[in-house]
């Protein structure tokens, strides 16, 4: 499945084997679901009952949704922290919705995250994340083309220019097979089918501005997608001398020792950048 081709419309209801036929996946059971199409873009499925353990509001355009641990303080793990992520760097989120277990899923659109917070729930002695998230607008109202064509008149346009960065996917793509898409830090490898694995390629020193970092081999990592977002949010750093791994809340990985490969050249100086720049603890 690809998502460019998704056919889904807000209000649609869908039983469990249709949400497989639709997504080429089934469900988890998960209330927060990390997907990956055939393009390895990666987006999340949500999923609310009113017979649920936290009782989700989901009526209004803009609505909490408590996130997932239905035992213990929630950490910022696991399905939490790919919606916590999704603040500052947004992905496709289809939210679900159904009245009574065993009904249908109603489809109720795409939503983006606002903010989120950790503290305590009511009536119970623990923490959870509160994530308040808002509906995106799919739902768009026709116009008749010849009314359009009377009242409407043409919109002024302009010409402007636009830059992007093109990475070398082949320098990760190659690095990521020689690492067999094993983790650097965890030493997991995931899949994404019965024989394929999955990894994701870091840039210790950004690509974009302001850090412009380059390019090569020697400022990539392999990393799961976990640890790739821990990454991102400055919650691991690593030694340049010893790759000795300092994690904010990974305690078993405190101490560990990252794994580079000897044909994997790895800049000290980018590593020493993201643990000045980026990591934040």
């Amino acid at each position: 499945m690809k998502l460019a081709g998704l056919s889904l419309e807000p209000g649609e209801r869908l039983s469990g084997s249709e949400l497989r036929s639709r997504f080429d996946r089934g469900m988890t059971g998960r209330g927060i679901e990390i997907c990956y199409d055939d393009d390895d873009q990666r987006y999340l499925r949500l999923f609310s009952s009113d017979t649920g353990p936290y009782g989700d509001d989901v009526t209004g355009g803009q609505f909490t949704y408590i996130g997932e641990g239905r035992t213990g303080d929630q950490t910022l793990t696991g399905g939490n922290k790919f919606l916590a992520r999704a603040k500052h760097h947004p992905l496709p989120i289809f939210f679900f919705h159904r009245g009574s277990a065993g009904a249908d899923w109603e489809y109720q659109g795409q939503v983006e995250v606002v903010d989120y917070a950790h503290g305590p729930f009511e009536g119970d002695d623990r923490d959870v994340y509160r994530f308040v998230l808002r509906r995106r607008h799919e739902r768009r109202e026709r116009i008749d083309e010849e009314e359009a064509a009377a009242d409407l008149a043409p919109a002024e346009r302009t010409e402007t220019t636009r830059s992007r960065i093109i990475r070398n996917t082949a320098l990760a793509t190659e690095l990521k097979e020689r690492y067999s898409h094993t983790c650097q830090v965890c030493g997991e490898r995931r899949r994404r089918g019965v024989h394929d694995g999955y990894a994701e390629a870091h840039h210790l020193k950004p690509l974009g501005r302001p850090h412009d970092g380059p390019d090569v081999e020697a400022n990539l990592l392999v990393l799961c997608p976990d640890h790739h977002a821990d990454f991102d949010y400055g919650m691991i750093a690593v030694d340049p001398e010893t790759y000795t791994i300092a994690h904010a809340y990974e305690r078993e990985l405190d101490g560990t020792s990252l794994s580079v490969r000897e044909d994997h050249d790895l800049d000290a100086d980018s590593l020493d950048y993201h643990n000045r720049t980026v990591a934040s603890f």
